[in-house]
């Protein structure tokens, strides 16, 4: 089947969704610095998912094992899919190079998304918080695209605060004490208490958040992500 090419931004979204990637955002680099990483961008494409359409996608493209440190499916999945993005773009005249959450030097991921209109950055949990998803979006990568080629890139950065009279169920429910309930955030707390045992499940606090309940990962996905998160800050906080 002969390439559509992608000329226009519905174009790459559409792409992207077909390759699970549902939750995509736009922003200006004058708005975002990342001429360290991209001297010549002006146009960020941020990448992300919500949902179970990107898990489905993992799964299809091969058996999903058991977390382990080492291996990460849905990263491994995102990589090839977002280098395929990357090459439809060049066979239409654009560079753009691809940065994912867990390259160095790191990218704020957060803020960034924040910047693209994909939600609101919480000042409880410092959680972003997608209107319709809540806390169970995941970032995965932010394409850095050479100029313009889509035109100009108006600001989607949303101005609403979900948390805003909010009761904070979710600092009541963290049962090793992470968020103060003002925006501060004890993440060797976290990691030592699950490095002891608690929450193996899943984030009693992601989970008590009322935005995007509906959203919530399946258990499978939820149980994979949640593992291999902790191994992640068992290596940054030295615990293992």
């Amino acid at each position: 089947m002969a390439d559509r090419g992608l000329a226009t931004r519905a174009d790459l979204q559409a792409a992207a969704a077909g390759l699970g990637f549902d939750v995509v955002g736009w922003v200006d680099a004058e708005r975002f610095d990342v001429a360290p990483l991209a001297p010549s961008c002006g146009t960020i494409c941020v990448l992300g998912s919500g949902g179970v359409l990107l898990w489905r996608k993992v799964a299809a493209a091969g058996s999903i094992g058991a977390p382990r440190p080492d291996y990460h499916p849905i990263e491994e999945y995102s990589a090839r899919a977002v280098a395929e993005l990357v090459e439809r773009l060049a066979r239409q005249g654009i560079s753009a190079r691809a940065v994912s959450p867990s390259d160095e030097p790191p990218l704020d991921f957060v803020t960034l998304a924040a910047r693209a209109g994909l939600g609101t950055v919480s000042p409880v949990t410092r959680l972003l918080l997608h209107p319709r998803l809540g806390s169970w979006i995941g970032l995965r990568a932010a394409l850095l695209i050479d100029g313009r080629p889509f035109g100009a890139t108006p600001s989607a950065e949303r101005s609403d605060d979900p948390c805003r009279g909010c009761a904070k169920p979710c600092v009541a429910a963290c049962p090793a004490g992470v968020f103060d309930g003002a925006g501060g955030v004890d993440l060797r707390a976290c990691a030592a208490y699950r490095h002891s045992g608690g929450c193996s499940d899943g984030c009693a606090a992601r989970r008590a958040c009322p935005v995007g309940v509906d959203a919530r990962y399946p258990a499978e996905e939820e149980h994979f992500r949640h593992a291999y998160s902790e191994f992640v800050m068992r290596r940054h906080f030295e615990l293992e």
